[in-house]
């Protein structure tokens, strides 16, 4: 009965002490606060002590349970409406905090708020259709052996009719699991490999048009009557709009089904809305996968989709043709969680310094053009891709047997037009399709606007993909550009020891040339210098061996074409040779050297004028300079064994250049 009499004080105390205090802002349980640039956030505490006869403010911070930090504000005790403010830091990291506030009174102590497990983050936002949604098989793949202690969600219970006063953090897994099965694991990657909580806002709904999803309230963009408005009263609410990591944007199945038209407009509108809203948070734009309805229109969706990030600013893409699980519309739960791993690489190169960043992108079509005969086209991916083609057989998994295959040739459409590509195949980042013979087509599309067959009511392959398994994009209306001419008319001329001159005809369409050189073979050039269109000339002053053979070739490109490589050319410096002269050679003897090492020349009727010898680093280790008629002779005797290069300067212009070897 004492111990029951002693709670009951206790619990009237607490309330009495706490109707002292209006609170302006204090956490709440569960809360997940954006960490800034140095990884942490301040937590503030803040409001105004109503009563007088108090001496102090204090604030205890817990990590997992132990006293980390304490702050407190002395108080005048025959003061009323004081305000007060208190912070301290948290840290993004596998921590929950805890901030239990105190009143004092001398020493003492009274407890009027408690808030338990606070972290420091990042968020992101999902927004879209039932594949952003992505709640398959939540209660199998995200129950018992997915922890979520440090993931949050920010949301109202589902039909909630009072939204504003039933809004609540909770852990990520809460409510019912509207995060969703792609954002859980998106987090659960993030917390694995970085160790940073984040919390993802999911306001997908679906079989949504975009149209539906982006209405907003133009007076209240936080009115609670749309999809819109609701997602972002919950970032404002939780007071992370402006904070927002990164938006995640799924949808457009319902108009590449019902009507793509004006899905670009549409978007734009979406676009300028977020960014007003939510700042300039990094958007990332799923391209749909391919529907069954007879939609022409999808194609062309799905090809903005894939431009969008050269549309507007800081909008990064990706592809989900090709993942697993997918039936048509939706993906299974490990479908799912293969575009969450996919995406999480992008997000992981953009926020954590992932150095895993080869090749995580969906291929992307940067130019396409015909060969001269124009009877084969090429398609040149990003740079750096390693592509793949591959077809797809499909087989009874019971017996064996082959049920049928599918060709990648026949999924590429010139003009519209289908079975013109009789084979492809890929190296580095281009792709070449052989046609069935020359063609004229404009535009070529890579996959088709909807499908189904015989073997499946859905596109589940082939793909061209790269050899990390990234499928490319499909694409819609790309310009087939002719080739850029060849260059045929590349020349070197040898001025010096050590410099090569290269001249030729610049082809007219040209944005830019690649020179390129190949030391001692043909077998493995490399890039010596990249010229803007028009340039004719390259002087190659960057010769590492004068007495090296050195062959030239160069190639043309544009935004849009590119040249074959050019004729290639040899040429070695002047140090091999003489220059053609109008009457008898000179003569340098003897060589090897004699003993006395003594260099004699002979040269006619001219009169020598200068002599110079370098060694094979081009540095100079005798000089003569006068006036010799007809002969001259020099000795070495300060200089080492080896090979050197001599060269003789005669009154009338004529220069000669020989190896002589010194012993």
């Amino acid at each position: 009965m004492k111990l029951l009499y002693a709670c009951s004080v206790l619990f009237l105390f607490y309330f009495t002490a706490s109707a002292q205090v209006s609170f302006d802002q204090l956490p709440h349980d569960l809360q997940l606060y954006p960490r800034d640039t140095a990884s942490q956030a301040q937590v503030p505490v803040s409001g105004t002590i109503t009563a007088a006869g108090y001496t102090k403010i204090g604030m205890q911070v817990l990590r997992e349970g132990k006293l980390a930090r304490v702050v407190s504000q002395t108080l005048s005790p025959a003061a009323t409406n004081t305000p007060f403010r208190l912070t301290a830091p948290i840290k993004a990291e596998r921590a929950e905090y805890q901030f239990r506030v105190f009143l004092y009174r001398g020493a003492d102590s009274m407890l009027v708020a408690d808030r338990k497990r606070v972290v420091c983050g990042d968020v992101y936002i999902l927004h879209g259709q039932s594949n952003a949604s992505a709640l398959a098989g939540l209660d199998t793949y995200y129950s018992f052996d997915f922890d979520d202690k440090y993931l949050r969600n920010c949301t109202y219970p589902y039909g909630s009719s009072n939204i504003p006063g039933e809004m609540k953090w909770y852990a990520a897994k809460e409510p019912y699991g509207n995060v969703g099965g792609f954002g859980l694991t998106l987090q659960r990657l993030i917390m694995e490999q970085y160790g940073i909580p984040t919390a993802v806002l999911n306001g997908a709904f679906g079989g949504t048009g975009i149209a539906a999803l982006s209405a907003r309230d133009p007076v209240n963009h936080a009115n609670l009557s749309t999809f819109y408005g609701r997602l972002l009263f919950r970032a404002q609410w939780a007071g992370v709009a402006k904070q927002v990591k990164g938006i995640i944007w799924k949808q457009g199945e319902d108009e590449a089904g019902n009507g793509a038209d004006g899905y670009d407009e549409k978007f734009k509108t979406l676009y300028n809305q977020l960014r007003e809203d939510y700042g300039n948070a990094r958007i990332y734009v799923g391209q749909i996968n391919i529907l069954a309805d007879r939609v022409e229109g999808a194609a062309a969706l799905r090809d903005f989709q894939r431009r969008t990030k050269y549309l507007f600013k800081n909008v990064e893409t990706i592809a989900t043709i090709g993942a697993r699980g997918y039936d048509g519309i939706h993906y299974d739960p490990l479908g799912h969680q293969q575009l969450a791993y996919e995406q999480f690489r992008q997000i992981a190169r953009d926020f954590y310094g992932s150095k895993d960043t080869v090749q995580i992108n969906s291929p992307d079509i940067k130019k396409v053009f015909y060969n001269t005969r124009k009877d084969s086209i090429t398609l040149v991916f990003d740079e750096g891709m390693q592509m793949v083609w591959k077809d797809t057989a499909y087989y009874n998994f019971a017996t064996g047997a082959k049920l049928g295959s599918r060709d990648l040739k026949d999924y590429f459409y010139l003009d519209g037009e289908a079975g013109w590509v009789t084979a492809g195949s890929a190296s580095g980042n281009r792709v070449t399709l052989r046609l069935k013979q020359p063609a004229s087509a404009k535009q070529i599309r890579y996959l088709p606007a909807y499908f189904s067959d015989a073997l499946s009511p859905f596109y589940n392959g082939p793909t061209l993909r790269n050899t990390r398994g990234m499928r490319a994009f499909s694409f819609d209306g790309v310009a087939i550009s002719d080739q850029i001419t060849t260059v045929t008319t590349l020349a070197a001329k040898p001025l010096s020891e050590k410099q090569i001159q290269l001249s030729w005809t610049a082809p007219p369409t040209a944005q830019r040339q690649v020179l390129e050189r190949a030391d001692g073979t043909p077998a493995t050039f490399k890039t010596l210098a990249t010229l803007e269109a028009g340039k004719a000339t390259y002087t190659d002053e960057n010769l590492p061996d004068p007495f090296g053979t050195y062959f030239y070739r160069l190639r043309a490109f544009s935004d849009v074409s590119e040249s074959a490589y050019s004729n290639v050319v040899t040429a070695r410096p002047l140090v091999l040779g003489t220059i053609a002269e109008a009457g008898p050679a000179i003569r340098l003897y003897p060589n090897p050297l004699a003993a006395d090492r003594t260099l004699r020349v002979d040269a006619g009727q001219r009169t020598i004028i200068a002599l110079t010898v370098r060694d094979l680093m081009g540095r100079t280790v005798k000089n003569w300079q006068g006036k010799a008629p007809r002969e001259l002779a020099i000795t070495l005797d300060e200089v080492t064994a080896g090979l050197y290069v001599a060269e003789l300067q005669t009154a009338d212009g004529q220069v000669q250049q020989q190896k002589i070897i010194v012993r």
